[in-house]
């Protein structure tokens, strides 16, 4: 800590010991300050110039712009015309940066992680301001944190993203990583009646299913481009089908009876045994609608009025079937033969036989309709005088989603038993009747009361359940530049902001019972598409198994006697967190040096609302408020060696605030459907994220749209969040049925730190050809926990690397993207084991051409390989998941007037 404040220290009296020096060595007579119409008109050829750039070489020209005349370490993307961006998904154009990641547990990117940190650390502004997020419910990565889905924004609507990984005073706090800024158009900039769409299909070779996609643009303005109008929409819809086979976790063969025949290792009982295995079989529809309005009024030569603003509506339903076996969460005492090697037991089989009951096998269909919307208004003033800029801006962000509802149903083995058998690689189960006759419930007692939680798990069919999310947020910030000629001080920028932000999570549901007995029969089964597990190595009953309607489903749920609502408390928590900024930033330059030195203060605090179970039975509301003071300093020095090359220095403080569902003392339950009994509880008494950021480059600017570099960067991490799992006996409110919950809650550690090394190649190769590489090896340092365990950064992968050949010339353009990243951790599992994701690779084609002046065609292919997201517990022949989601093909028109 010592150290790290010495060198911070010592980096500001520097640059504040440049900026003397270089004042005393300026000459007598220096420009004046520029006057507004000055500036206006700078502004204006600027932004000419921005529209005028077209095509992937010139996207990548003004990337390398962006990045060379920042004063911070900055990456950037660029769109290849109006209303053209390279990537449908904008989380996959950001992957193609250095340092920049994506977890693609559903296919397409969602969320980034920059420079090896999590997902949840890294800010995304929309035009410089918060956009709130709502997550669909049902992916394992949808935490309550502070990030955005990319997958909710179309990437028409952007102009420009750039990637602060090197933080500004004036840039708002809360990244540890990287802060993302997306800078949508403006009607000012653009000719008047501007007209830009694009029609399109898209075709998955899993779910075998396709639909259109499109999306328009058109901008209006006055003759003296003094008043504008602009407007965008999109539609975007596909289907995906997704195959897993899971592993829940693992347990000890501490408890397993009546002495089965052993092959292998006989020291079963200190061996590892899957507590579940399941196939699983997923189908989504995906449907976004957006539009983005800007409104753009300068009345005269010193002010300017913009109002913007998004909606975006997302329809995110899906149907989730899956059939497991229990082995290690009920079946230990009916095991009659194992295998044991390496400390696993890899095979076994579980008999009907044993006396000691009917084995446990559940298939599971849930259906869950879900609608993620987000919405967000900005009205922005800027007053240029003749020697300060002032700029006022009032907004306001929401977002919604969750599960609205959930309709949960099983169906139970009847008869016989199972045997399985894994290796890393390859997982099988046999059922000595698997077929759909085999599957059902029993009926409930007559007279007994709707949703009867006294009746055994048995005669529970299922339930409905809702869980809604709400975000929001409202602030105002007051900005003030002026330029200066105080030597090499040029420009000296100050602000305050204000924001009260809430985040929130409602949550109840009902037990609904069997009244006559069920049967897999009665809901118009199907089986599983032929084809679907392929590549997941999986053989036996796992890839052929009897699937229920979703429509008999949630008429079945529908049309039983209803179990009374019950509030599912320890899912429901308040977050409200106010913050106060204020911030100081000093520009300069004289002569090769620039750059900028600042401070940004930042007042939080945080009332945390949630309930808590005192008595075993009765929940009580509570609160509690934490609030805490950071002074964040930061420094960026440029120093342009020659017109090519150019070298950076920056240091820093920053923080990043904990997740909203961890500042809650609130405990979510999962697992009702699953038999994967996991809990996640809150933590009110976290600290933020606190760290010192050093980051250094070097960079070459050696021809045209080429770049050769190499960039260094240090999060030393004086306070991180890390989670811990215990096991814990649980009743849940809603089915009334206890279980012994894996939970895992969030605690404070200290002491980390995260460094790594990105190697970036550039270059126009002539004749129409170029390339784009980059390789990020990152390491991370950490302490260990009581037990002696080292704890673990999720989401950082040691090595990354892309390449991107690209060709361009005349009317044709084609590109190849590939990526791959090394094995990475992703969260704490049962028996605190570390669960990772392995190595991912990922390899995309894009074709297009130019018809003429007004038309072009684009083809496309993503995840050309199929490639397998596979998990695995601390080693990977000990797999948690594995899972394909096809690929996808595609075919845009694009037209302009």
């Amino acid at each position: 800590m010592k150290i790290s404040r010495t060198l911070l220290c010592a980096s500001i009296v520097y640059a504040l010991a440049t900026v003397a020096q270089a004042q005393d060595a300026a000459p007598a007579q220096a420009d004046k300050p520029k006057t507004a119409q000055e500036r206006a008109a700078e502004k204006q050829v600027q932004q000419l110039q921005e529209v005028t750039v077209t095509g992937y070489r010139g996207s990548l020209e003004k990337a390398i712009d962006v990045k060379r005349n920042a004063n911070a370490v900055v990456d950037a993307i660029s769109a290849t015309d109006i209303g053209k961006f390279p990537d449908t998904n904008a989380a996959e154009s950001l992957s193609h940066l250095p340092g920049i990641t994506v977890d693609r547990q559903f296919g397409e990117g969602e969320k980034i992680s920059v420079n090896g940190t999590d997902a949840a650390l890294n800010r995304v502004l929309l035009n410089g301001q918060t956009i709130a997020s709502g997550d669909w419910g049902g992916n394992p990565t949808d935490t309550s944190g502070r990030t955005f889905n990319y997958s909710l924004l179309s990437p028409e609507i952007i102009g420009l993203m750039e990637v602060y990984k090197s933080p500004e005073a004036r840039i708002d706090e809360g990244s540890i990583g990287g802060t993302v800024i997306i800078h949508t158009r403006k009607p000012l900039d653009l000719p008047a009646n501007t007209l830009r769409g694009s029609l399109g299909y898209n075709y998955n070779d899993r779910s075998k299913d396709g639909n259109p996609r499109g999306s328009a643009l058109w901008s209006w303005k006055n003759a003296d481009s003094t008043f504008g109008f602009l407007t965008s929409v999109t539609h975007d819809k596909e289907n995906l089908s997704r195959a897993g086979i899971e592993f829940f976790g693992y347990t000890t063969g501490a408890n397993i009876t009546g002495n089965p025949n052993v092959t292998g290792d006989p020291n079963y009982a200190n061996a590892k045994i899957p507590v579940g295995i399941n196939s699983a079989y997923f189908q989504q529809e995906r449907e976004r609608n957006g539009i983005q309005s800007a409104l753009q009024w300068r009345p005269d030569e010193k002010n300017e009025f913009n109002l913007t603003g998004l909606y975006v509506k997302g329809k995110y339903n899906n149907f989730s079937e899956s059939r497991y076996v229990c082995p290690g969460c009920g079946d230990l005492n009916k095991l009659t033969d194992i295998n044991v090697n390496n400390g696993y037991i890899t095979s076994g089989t579980v008999s009907s036989t044993t006396g000691n009951g009917q084995p446990y096998a559940e298939l599971d269909a849930n259906y869950r309709k879900t609608e993620v919307s987000t919405k967000s208004i900005n009205l922005r003033h800027d007053f240029n005088g003749d020697d300060w800029v002032f700029t006022s801006q009032v907004g306001y962000t929401s977002a919604s989603g969750g599960k609205d509802p959930e309709y949960l149903m099983k169906y139970l083995l009847q008869n016989g038993g199972y045997d399985f058998g894994y290796d890393g690689r390859n997982t099988s189960v046999n059922y000595q009747n698997g077929s759909a006759a085999n599957w059902g419930l029993p009926g409930s007692p007559a007279n007994s009361p709707p949703g009867d939680t006294s009746l055994p798990g048995q005669n529970q069919a299922g339930g409905i359940y809702y869980e809604t999310t709400k975000d929001r947020e409202r602030y105002a910030q007051f900005d003030a530049t002026r330029d200066l000629e105080w030597g090499p001080i040029n420009q000296i920028q100050m602000g305050v902001k204000y924001t009260n932000h809430f985040n929130g999570t409602n949550s109840r549901g009902n037990r609904i019972n069997t009244t006559d007995p069920v049967s897999l029969l009665d809901f118009d089964p199907g089986s599983t598409p032929g084809g679907l597990f392929d590549g997941l190595h999986a053989s036996g009953d796992l890839t052929d198994w009897p699937t229920a309607s979703k429509g008999a489903v949630v008429s079945y749920l529908n049309g039983q006697p209803q179990g009374p609502y019950t509030i599912n408390y320890p899912a429901m928590f308040g977050v409200a967190e106010v913050t106060k900024d204020a911030y100081l930033q000093v520009n300069y330059q004289g002569g090769p040096w620039r750059g900028n030195v600042g401070v940004r203060y930042v007042d939080t605090k945080d009332t945390s609302t949630y309930y808590v179970n005192s008595d075993g039975g009765t929940y009580n509301r509570v609160s509690g408020t934490t609030h805490y003071y950071k002074p964040l300093p930061s420094f960026n020095l440029a120093y342009d060696i020659d017109d090519d090359k150019v070298a950076r220095l920056s240091v820093a403080k920053v923080i990043a605030r904990p997740r909203y569902g961890d500042l809650a003392g609130a405990t979510s339950l999962s697992g009702a459907s699953t038999g994967n009994f996991t809990a996640s509880a809150g933590n009110p008494n976290l600290k933020p994220y606190q760290s010192t950021n050093f980051d250094v480059s070097a960079e070459w600017y050696f021809a045209p749209a080429s770049l050769l570099s190499v960039e260094g960067f240090v999060r030393k991490i004086d306070s991180y969040i890390v989670t811990t799992t215990t096991e814990r006996t649980i009743t849940d409110p809603t089915t009334g049925q206890t279980n012994l919950y894996s939970v895992t809650s969030p605690v404070n550690a200290s002491n980390a730190k995260v460094s790594g090394l990105s190697l970036i190649y550039q270059q126009d190769l002539g004749y129409g050809f170029g390339i784009q590489t980059n390789y990020t090896y990152s390491k991370a340092t950490t302490q260990t926990n009581a037990a002696g365990d080292k704890l673990n950064l999720p989401y950082l992968s040691k090595n990354t690397i892309n390449i991107i050949p690209y060709y361009e010339h005349g009317p044709w353009s084609a590109r190849i993207n590939y990526s791959r990243r090394s094995p990475y951790f992703t969260q704490v599992g049962r028996l605190n084991s570390n669960v990772f994701a392995d190595a991912y690779k990922e390899l995309d084609l894009s074709a297009s051409y130019q018809i003429n002046a007004w038309a072009g065609i684009t083809l496309s292919a993503t995840n050309l390989l199929d490639s397998t997201y596979y998990q695995y517990a601390d080693i990977k022949y000990a797999p948690i998941g594995e899972y394909k989601s096809g690929r996808t093909y595609s075919v845009t028109m694009n037209f302009k007037l």
